[in-house]
This record gives C-alpha cells, sequence and structure tokens, in this order.
C-alpha cells in the first residue's frame, strides 16, 4: 500500500530546525520533499504532484496547508527551544561575519529585540500566516528574489516592522498552545539527540544520529545564568510556552511510543492487572 502521509514541519527560527530539515533532505528522495517558500519566493518551480509530496519543511510552511494535499492525512510537528538559548543563539548568528569593531553590544541590542517571539510565530502559523515573524502580504514576495543577495537590507526592514508590533497577552498564549496541541509530535532542542530519532522512527526514516556542531567559529556571547533569567522575567509567556512544550512532550512520547511497539502496551496492560 502506498504511504499517504503528510509531515508538516512548523519551523521556528533558530530552535535546530535548519539540522531537522538538513537530515531529512538526506535522507527522503527530494521529490518528496516541498519547501513553500523556495516556492513561494521563485527558487524552485512552481509546478510538483502533489501525490509524491510526503515533507513539508521550511519557515514558511503553516496550519492549514494540508487543505492544498486533501487526500493525504497529514501529521504536524515542531521544535521549541529555551528562550534565553534563542535569543542567544539569533544574537551570534546576526553578528558571526561582522568585523569586531561593527559589532553591537548584546545588552544594546536586546533591549530592540521585539518580546515573547515564538507565542508570535505559532500564533501566526495558527492563522496561516507563511510568515515567521510578522504578516507579510503576498505582493512583497517577489522583492524577497529582488534582495536575493541582499539578506542584511531585507533583515533590517523585517526587523523594524517586527517593533512595532503590539504586545502579546495570555489569549495569544492559549493559542500558541492550542496549535501544540493540534501537533503531532512537539521536540524539544534540548533533548535533541533523543527526540530526534523518536521523531525519525515515527516517519520511518533512516536518518543520522543528532550531532551538536555550532556554526560560529567563536560564540560572542553565551548563556549565564543572569542572562537566562533576565530573559525569562523579559519574555513570560514564551517561557510558560516552553514549559508546555515540556509536558506535551512527555506525554507524546508515552502514547506514541506504546503505539509504535505494541508489545510494550500489552506488556503494560499486564502490569495494571
Amino acid at each position: 500500500m502506498r504511504d499517504n502521509k503528510l509531515w508538516v514541519f512548523l519551523h521556528a527560527p533558530r530552535t535546530g530546525g535548519t539540522t531537522v530539515l538538513k537530515y531529512i533532505m538526506q535522507t527522503a528522495p527530494r521529490g518528496e520533499i516541498l519547501i513553500p517558500s523556495n516556492v513561494r519566493y521563485g527558487f524552485e518551480k512552481k509546478s510538483f504532484d502533489k501525490s509524491k509530496i510526503k515533507y513539508i519543511l521550511g519557515h514558511a510552511s503553516y496550519y492549514g496547508i494540508d487543505k492544498e494535499f486533501p487526500k493525504k492525512e497529514t501529521f504536524y510537528f515542531t521544535f521549541l527551544r529555551d528562550p534565553a538559548a534563542r535569543i542567544i543563539s539569533l544574537y551570534n548568528e546576526k553578528f558571526k561575519d561582522y568585523p569586531k569593531s561593527k559589532v553591537i553590544p548584546f545588552d544594546k541590542w536586546y533591549t530592540s529585540q521585539p518580546k515573547n517571539e515564538l507565542v508570535r510565530f505559532y500564533g501566526l502559523k495558527s492563522k496561516g500566516s507563511e510568515s515567521s515573524h510578522i504578516k507579510i502580504p503576498r505582493f512583497i514576495s517577489p522583492l524577497v528574489k529582488l534582495f536575493k543577495g541582499k539578506y542584511k537590507m531585507f533583515n533590517f526592514i523585517l526587523t523594524n516592522f517586527r517593533r512595532i508590533q503590539s504586545p502579546l497577552s495570555e489569549k495569544d498564549l492559549n493559542k500558541a498552545k492550542n496549535l501544540l496541541d493540534k501537533c503531532y509530535f512537539v521536540g524539544i532542542i534540548e533533548n535533541a539527540k533523543e527526540d530526534s530519532k523518536f521523531l525519525f522512527d515515527l516517519m520511518n526514516l533512516n536518518c543520522p544520529e543528532w550531532k551538536y556542531s555550532s556554526t560560529y567559529k567563536k560564540k560572542l556571547v553565551t548563556t549565564t545564568d543572569e542572562i537566562r533569567k533576565k530573559i525569562y522575567k523579559d519574555n513570560p509567556l514564551d517561557y510558560e510556552l516552553y514549559r508546555y512544550a515540556w509536558e506535551l512532550n512527555k506525554k507524546q512520547k508515552e502514547t506514541l511510543g506504546l503505539e509504535m511497539h505494541p508489545q510494550k502496551m500489552k506488556r503494560s496492560s499486564k502490569d495494571k492487572k
């Protein structure tokens, strides 16, 4: 019987998702993979065989994209990361190629950053947005192709749009939690070795074992207890969502683990007796 499953990755920025994407692309046939952002921005052809697509990857995926694949059985998945580690990673990535004289000190850079960006991300994805930070109208898409090779200029525009967005509330947090509840699997990057293997087993993919490898020759900032506490305080919704994801992760692995290994379920039922 033909595998009719569709795996959709809700890829939050700086949560290790690029490694997840890389491993899947190394393992699965390219014709089974769709990266909506490449299609949207004209980097790949718009015509593809929907019946062959099994994996939708990249930042431009969103909840509801499965409506374009009505004959598929869809499974959404995502990975979260400790808010402090995510923000530190964002800073190190942004300035990794800057000459030392042009690197903005972390404290100064951080004060200008929007807060609770993970909650905002999942809120956008729950509404069917292809964007990760702000809802970008489709007519702007051609500009991305125009700015190819000028990423810093385009990112500067996006960053300033993000700064004027309204603050988030408990209502937004609940929307983000609801979306996580709808995901078939929610992974935690701090537990990536275990969670990535668990996910790839669910997908029936023989992907490589997760390896932590820094993309930076030298990290400009590392996560200290002082920085961590400050970021948690400034991003309470993200911190609460991260804690919620851990709880959900444990429940899902217990339930899905029994589904993958029915023999364990039989032993468990005998133990209860």
